[in-house]
């Protein structure tokens, strides 16, 4: 891979992803970049990278050095903690009987089994029930990423919402979803 790119030395990780709003970005880190240095230690597997950054504190700004495009590229990364939505281990499910749906935590391991996107984040639908809401538009793998422009990564926090909604008197909330064909906004009828 690196001899592609016209280096002699094998070292480094190639970015694929980089979480958007995560401090990588903000550093300026760009999907492509082979980064070779992070806190004054050299990268030369994905393990490697891990280890050096459980050792960082939140707060902390550490150098990384990257090669993009044939030059060797400074950056200076301020640490930040996770999200909440990147903390999620524990399997959580949660099921809305009124729009048909069941829905999981996205697990490292919901994660992989549904091939999800490793910059997602959000609730999996893992069922969609037709026959109780016909027209839902939401497929079996996707994920619920927003809800009425809330982030959400429980199933509970879908259901609270839908309460709410209902509580309310509101006819429907919007949902942001990503799918295999990217991101679009679904609206799930209230009843």
């Amino acid at each position: 891979m690196t001899s592609a790119l016209g280096l002699n030395d094998a070292k480094g990780v190639l970015i694929r992803d980089v979480a958007p709003g995560g401090p990588a970005d903000l550093a300026g880190l760009r999907r492509g970049d082979l980064l070779i240095m992070l806190a004054g230690e050299e990268i030369d597997t994905f393990e490697r990278l891990l280890q050096v950054v459980s050792k960082t504190a939140p707060d902390q700004q550490i150098p990384a050095t990257a090669f993009r495009n044939g030059k060797t590229v400074e950056l200076k990364i301020k640490v930040g903690k996770w999200p909440q939505a990147w903390k999620v281990e524990r399997d959580a499910t949660g099921h809305l009987p009124e729009a048909g749906l069941t829905m999981v935590a996205l697990t490292p391991k919901m994660r992989d089994r549904f091939s999800v996107r490793w910059g997602s984040v959000g609730v999996l639908v893992t069922l969609v029930d037709e026959s109780k809401a016909p027209g839902i538009g939401l497929k079996r793998g996707e994920v619920i990423q927003q809800v009425n422009q809330e982030e959400v990564w429980l199933p509970d926090h879908v259901i609270n919402r839908y309460k709410q909604a209902k509580t309310a008197k509101r006819a429907s909330l919007l949902l942001l979803v990503e799918g295999p064909e990217g991101f679009r906004y679904v609206s799930l009828a209230v009843r």
